[in-house]
């Protein structure tokens, strides 16, 4: 497994595209709950909050169905505390696969298609969020997508050249110095 050492001199930003329950999480950080799950991912989305994000060593990107998602939420309170979270953590914006934002535009390949969408074949609840799979799978920035999905994480943890962890994971996957 390949090691990326994060100095605090800034000399390497690791770039990790956060899914849609990411974005949720990180809004009720302050939350305890009764759930294991929820609680380690709570401890670890704490950590690297106010460590390597903080810090810009780490670097979160979404896409435009991130926010699309978000917008559809139906308490409008809760819609405002999300569209406040990706403001604050300064997500950029970006995809492949429903208008570039920067060109020369790279979209997917039929290969890159049919592993999509194999992988959603697999795991249909998936499906809903093919456009982020394939948005952080084969865009040559994305090293990790990070999620709340175990399930997926468990499935061989890499789409593409893409890691896929859960925020623990990627705590103790990079060493963070400073």
């Amino acid at each position: 497994m390949r090691r990326i050492e994060l100095r605090s001199g800034g000399e390497r930003t690791v770039n990790v595209f956060a899914d849609n329950c990411i974005v949720n999480r990180i809004l009720d950080l302050e939350e305890s709950r009764p759930d294991e799950n929820w609680e380690e991912d709570r401890k670890y989305l704490m950590k690297l909050r106010y460590g390597p994000v903080a810090s810009g060593k780490i670097k979160l990107f979404i896409n435009p169905s991130v926010v699309s998602q978000v917008e559809a939420t139906p308490d409008p309170e809760r819609r405002k505390e999300l569209m406040a979270v990706a403001e604050q953590f300064k997500f950029i914006e970006f995809n492949m696969t429903i208008f570039p934002f920067s060109f020369p535009a790279h979209f997917l390949s039929t290969t890159q298609k049919a592993e999509i969408q194999k992988l959603c074949m697999q795991h249909p609840a998936l499906a809903r969020d093919e456009k982020i799979l394939a948005d952080a799978a084969f865009n040559e920035r994305i090293e990790v997508l990070l999620t709340t999905d175990r399930d997926l994480v468990g499935q061989g943890a890499q789409l593409g050249k893409v890691r896929i962890m859960l925020p623990k994971q990627l705590w103790d996957y990079y060493t963070i110095d400073g």
